[in-house]
């Protein structure tokens, strides 16, 4: 069994910036033992980098699955879903998030779910942290 690369990114919530650690060879999130989210690398050797302090930063995970212009889609990113099915449902927002055991699509205004995504017909348009206009006269309620 071959082992997957993880990727992901980070929002910094102090300093409002979208971190991608690319200069590490593996980065990846883990668990402590005592359930704390750490990240770890193996440029070297194994190295700890700590505990992810959850008021200070953002992690989110790469799906594993491309946009239909070939970009990367993560947790959080805001996409357009054009399955030629009606205006108003192809020019909702979603936002990309884990539930019902993988990643789905959240309707941003209304709240609901679409479990199942061909992903090839989605178009990231932001997310959550960078682009607060696309969610402009959208309620988180």
């Amino acid at each position: 069994m071959k082992m997957q690369k993880i990727k992901f990114r980070v929002w910094d919530k102090v300093n409002n910036r979208m971190m991608m650690p690319e200069k590490f060879a593996t980065v990846i999130p883990v668990l402590d033992f005592n359930g704390n989210l750490g990240i770890m690398d193996t440029y070297k050797n194994w190295h700890w980098y700590g505990i992810v302090p959850e008021n200070e930063y953002e992690l989110m995970l790469f799906i594993g699955s491309h946009d239909k212009n070939g970009k990367e889609i993560y947790e959080a990113d805001i996409v357009l879903y054009d399955r030629n099915i009606h205006k108003d449902i192809d020019t909702a927002k979603f936002k990309v998030v884990w539930a019902k055991d993988r990643y789905v699509l959240q309707e941003i205004k209304h709240k609901y779910y679409i479990d199942d995504v061909t992903w090839e017909l989605v178009e990231v348009i932001g997310n959550i942290y960078e682009n607060l206009e696309l969610l402009a006269g959208v309620s988180d309620s």
